[in-house]
């Protein structure tokens, strides 16, 4: 949901009807809950910042209170209680923060549409799609109730992805929350249309003529070093799905020296960080030229062009 949003299921309709479709319910859905009582105004009025760091609040309450269960070996009724009102809170934070970021979003769009453009996913674009993995926004959901994230094939070897590379993947993928559930499902073409800006320059060529260039010597060289410079740096655009904090940067322990194989996000919960008691395994690999371009662009403003 950070600088895009993605739409399931258009099938029926052009996506730039949807879009429009969208931001005209968005704004009646505002204009509507403003009428209702000061105390919506004021909420609509809460920044997506501002929810985030509740959500980091919210998530250091919980890391407390497992630290104390594991110093005493027990848990009591009132923090066993207390945690789980703080993960209802963890719940309903995120879907505010999600509805804030929305928001924010239909406003820069509705205020400058030519920095935005709409497209169809197909094999000459699916670099586009890569450029917002991770992003929040995708809504689709698993038969066990829980969110999923698309996730790709590797291809080390530099051979450009097609659709076929995608699937959909439960969040307890990595963390077995729920034993029971249907952990991956296919990705078709239907399932996406993607509102995104207009002004990144990877989207300007094809995904072949991208995984090319970045596969210049000098070019991807030059990215090693760009996106190392920015190893256990936090990503504030990509969220764990499970804990809802950004993510951290960090570079695999054993790799074969190809960029396409060396960095990935993981949670702050992740078990290699000593200043957390709870494991989390969510992460989210780099593994394409258009994620590496994305993550650059997110932390300098520039991509791999």
């Amino acid at each position: 949901m950070i600088g895009s949003i993605l739409f399931r299921e258009v099938v029926s309709a052009a996506t730039t009807e949807i879009i429009r479709s969208w931001t005209d319910s968005r704004n009646r859905n505002q204009n509507n809950a403003a009428n209702k009582n000061e105390r919506t105004s004021r909420s609509s009025r809460t920044k997506s910042q501002e929810v985030k760091q509740d959500l980091k609040t919210v998530d250091v309450e919980v890391v407390d209170l497992e630290r104390r269960e594991k110093r005493d070996g027990r848990v009591s009724t009132k923090d066993q209680e207390r945690k789980q009102e703080l993960e209802l809170l963890r719940t309903e934070k995120f879907k505010e923060f999600l509805d804030r970021k929305s928001a924010e979003f239909a406003d820069e769009q509705s205020a400058k549409p030519e920095e935005y453009e709409t497209s169809i996913i197909n094999n000459e674009k699916v670099h586009i799609l890569q450029f917002h993995m991770g992003q929040f926004g995708l809504e689709k959901r698993c038969s066990c109730g829980q969110p999923m994230i698309l996730q790709c094939k590797t291809r080390i070897d530099g051979s450009p992805y097609q659709l076929n590379d995608f699937f959909w993947s439960c969040v307890t993928y990595y963390n077995q929350f729920i034993p029971k559930c249907r952990p991956s499902q296919k990705f078709t073409a239907k399932d996406l249309g993607l509102l995104h800006k207009s002004d990144i320059p990877e989207f300007q060529l094809s995904n072949q003529d991208l995984s090319t260039i970045f596969h210049q010597p000098s070019v991807e060289i030059a990215v090693i070093k760009r996106v190392k410079s920015h190893l256990q740096e936090k990503d504030d655009d990509i969220l764990c799905p499970v804990h809802y904090l950004p993510m951290i940067l960090r570079e695999k322990k054993e790799h074969k020296g190809a960029a396409l194989d060396m960095f990935y996000l993981a949670c702050p919960h992740n078990p290699d960080a000593k200043n957390y008691f709870a494991g989390c395994q969510q992460k989210v690999k780099l593994k394409s030229p258009a994620q590496l371009a994305a993550y650059l662009q997110r932390s300098e403003n520039r991509g791999i062009l």
